[in-house]
């Protein structure tokens, strides 16, 4: 068995080597003293060759030959010997001691190919520079690579992170220096490359308390370099640059996106380009959740110019991955963008602010860019709904309609307004009314609905339910019974309904009635409170009133979770496969205030009630491209939590069935559904749709899987059964809805409706 107690440990502090001149005595005698004491050191001593280098620069006309080179360098060090001459300098954390040309022949050999690409006056002007460098790992990039261009006389840099081995994949370092503080470790290579270049280290990182010793202690900064990690510093940092008059540069090793804020030249200017002024940067520093600082992080980043790898990555970081990806190739480019910027700006060559990119897939790819097909989509069209249509589908059925009081227009106005704020499948509002001769008819507008989602025109026959059951329900409010004739003629099917009215003593549902105003969607998070007994009875009433509908209520938390499992599998399912991903961002989203009232349909993004994380995940998920590596790579599990999480707050879940797997039967199911959504809301509960799995269930049985790939089927099958466990009446019932109860706060938004001249026509 090794036994290492007793071994030398790894200096893990020390960055400043030891100079020694030995033509002076004291020197000569410290040299010596340490030779003694350290008998064991490596010593480098080439100082032939940097004589060689330095008499070849001085008479770059012609190449002596050896005696004579030997001449020049003997006249050159004049009465010292060559072990004397220069300066020995003795690195502790490497036990190397190593014979160099002293500072200003040193300088001079080191920078000689620079020239002209850097000047001798420019270099001498670099020389007096005063950089700060904050986090390094990009920033260890950076500041190696200035120090090579010799761009700068004296670097600060602040780290407060040890170097860990998840940061060799872009930290030019060894193995042997794993444990080692990331500013130790840059300070070592500085001086290991040039030891009269001046580094002072900040290894308790950027703070508020050392932040003014970083940016004035021994003369201001000319400029500073950001590359941490921490929101508040980032913001503080630019503040006191801007306050002190110092150039802030950036790069985020991402399409070699470069950052440059010019407070010396624009002392007015906003930090971070004003992308972050609508936020309250001064509450930085207290926030604690990323929920919190996901605002701030997207202003920064800037989400639609990112790569389209590191927007699927931020997809999958807590889930596949921990943090964010960085290449040593972009962290590299990030260190040369860097290093350059800093250079013309110290030399007065460059003046502007701005954000920039160098993006090497761009500058330097395939111009004829081979077609895949992992993102193929219909993007579905209908047929305009005609006025000839219209009243060649009205003209057909006129022997089938039975006698009906006829309507006035006030009437019709009345009845279709109620109509109108009934449910749709992502609030696509699939109908439009007719009035005619006093009959009112409904037809199927399919511009709205036609889509992947709607197969068989299942969502959008159960939203024709809902808003006939408000057609019911207004014309009782006015003594009238309603009733229709569903698809009554054969040729076309887009004529949904006929309806009859007559006078009656009976107030149809009039409770349910008075609620239709109130019923609305709320995807918020609920409390779990149980539902009572009484309300679940008042339901299963609702659902069953003069229907074969019946609804089955799941209120165990254990079946609740599984429930929350499925739907939350199923709209992976679904963000994932390219059609269903290309209808959502195409036909339902609404990104904006400005979106949602244009159309007056749709799903306001504020609805779907999501953490700033999944907002942010949703915004970067709308790039196909992130979709199809998402695909390759085997991720997307973060879709799962847009309803995984709130379904687990839930206080029940419940579904409602008809006999059987007929159009007809969809439509008395949506009456079923707005009824019992209507009653829950009335009671005081949330309702939130969780259809998804049983739309796909519907493709998968009765499509035969139309448009579904292996993968999604094995899955969806599996789904399936396991929702068949929990509700066994499936095996002999269609599934027509399925939804979540809970007990919630007041949504944020309420969904808008088209207005009535866009859905109702008078003919």
């Amino acid at each position: 068995m090794l036994v290492l107690e007793n071994l030398i440990k790894e200096d893990f502090t020390s960055c400043e080597p030891q100079f020694f001149r030995i033509y002076q005595q004291q020197d000569k005698d410290a040299l010596e003293a340490l030779l003694k004491n350290k008998p064991y050191l490596k010593i480098h001593d080439e100082i032939e060759t940097q004589l060689d280098d330095l008499i070849k620069s001085k008479h770059p006309k012609k190449k002596p030959e050896p005696e004579e080179m030997e001449a020049l360098k003997i006249q050159h060090i004049g009465n010292l010997s060559k072990l004397e001459y220069g300066v020995w300098v003795y690195y502790p954390w490497s036990e190397r001691l190593v014979h160099l040309l002293d500072e200003e022949e040193f300088i001079a050999v080191r920078t000689n190919r620079n020239i002209y690409k850097i000047t001798p006056e420019e270099r001498d002007i670099l020389g007096k520079q005063k950089i700060g460098v904050v986090g390094l790992s990009v920033g260890q990039s950076i500041s190696i690579t200035m120090a090579m261009e010799r761009g700068f006389g004296e670097i600060r840099l602040a780290d407060f992170d040890l170097l860990e081995l998840t940061n060799l994949n872009r930290i030019r370092t060894g193995v042997q220096n794993l444990g080692i503080k990331k500013v130790v470790l840059v300070a070592r290579e500085i001086k290991e490359i040039d030891p009269f270049l001046k580094v002072v280290c900040f290894d308790e990182g950027m703070t508020e308390e050392n932040m003014d010793r970083f940016f004035t202690e021994g003369g201001n900064l000319d400029i500073v370099v950001d590359e941490c990690d921490g929101l508040d510093i980032k913001i503080l940092l630019r503040h006191k640059a801007k306050a002190l008059g110092i150039p802030v540069v950036q790069d985020m090793s991402d399409r070699g996106t470069l950052d440059v804020e010019r407070f010396d030249l624009e002392p007015d200017r906003p930090i971070l380009h004003g992308w972050i002024d609508h936020l309250d940067h001064t509450q930085v520093k207290y926030l604690k959740t990323n929920e919190e600082k996901v605002p701030f992080l997207l202003a920064m980043i800037g989400v639609d110019t990112l790569s389209n790898r590191l927007k699927a990555s931020m997809v999958e970081v807590g889930q596949s991955i921990t943090t964010w990806p960085q290449l040593a190739s972009a962290v590299a480019l990030g260190g040369a963008l860097g290093a350059d910027v800093c250079r013309r700006i110290s030399l007065k060559q460059y003046t502007e602010s701005g954000r920039y990119f160098v993006d090497l897939e761009e500058l330097i790819g395939d111009k004829n860019k081979a077609r895949d097909s992992d993102y193929e989509v219909v993007d579905y069209k209908a047929d305009e709904l005609t006025e000839d249509e219209i009243n060649q589908a009205i003209a057909a059925i006129s022997a089938k309609e039975s006698e009906s009081q006829l309507l006035n227009d006030d009437q019709v106005e009345r009845l279709v307004s109620a109509a109108a704020i009934a449910p749709s499948a992502g609030n696509n509002q699939p109908w439009k009314w007719v009035a005619r001769s006093g009959k009112l008819y409904l037809f199927h507008d399919e511009k709205h609905s036609v889509s992947w989602g709607d197969f068989d025109n299942i969502t959008s026959n159960i939203a024709f339910g809902t808003a006939i059951e408000n057609i019911k329900l207004e014309a009782g409010k006015s003594g009238l019974e309603a009733s229709y004739l569903a698809f009554p003629n054969p040729e076309n099917k887009r004529l949904v309904a006929a309806f009859s009215f007559h006078q009656t003593n009976t107030a149809y549902a009039s409770k349910l009635a008075a609620g239709m105003a109130i019923r609305l969607t709320n995807r918020k998070q609920g409390s779990k409170e149980p539902v009572k007994a009484e309300v679940v009875a008042s339901l299963k009433t609702a659902a069953s009133l003069g229907s074969q509908a019946q609804l089955q209520v799941i209120q165990e938390e254990h079946q609740i979770n599984r429930i929350a499992d499925i739907v939350a599998g199923v709209e992976r399912i679904r963000f994932l496969y390219p059609q269903g991903h290309h209808d959502f961002y195409t036909k339902e989203i609404r990104w904006t205030p400005e979106a949602v009232n244009e159309t007056k349909d749709g799903l306001d993004i504020l609805s779907l009630e999501l953490s700033e994380s999944d907002k942010t995940g949703l915004k970067v998920a709308a790039n196909p491209e992130v979709i199809k590596l998402l695909n390759r790579w085997g991720g997307g599990a973060a879709f799962e939590n847009l309803s995984r999480k709130a379904i687990r707050t839930s206080s029940a879940i419940g579904l409602i069935t008809m006999p059987s797997y007929e159009a007809e039967n969809f439509i008395k199911g949506g009456e079923a559904v707005q009824r019992v959504w209507i009653d829950a809301n009335l009671n005081g509960l949330s309702f939130h749709p969780i259809s998804a799995p049983l739309f796909l269930f519907a493709r998968l049985n009765h499509g035969n899987g139309e448009g579904l790939n292996q993968k999604m089927t094995e899955e969806l099958s599996k789904y399936e059964k396991d929702l068949l466990q929990i509700f066994p009446i499936l095996g002999d019932k269609q599934g027509i809805f399925m939804f979540r109860l809970s007990h919630a706060s007041a949504p944020t938004v309420r969904a808008l409706r088209k207005p009535l001249k866009d859905i109702l026509q008078f003919i």
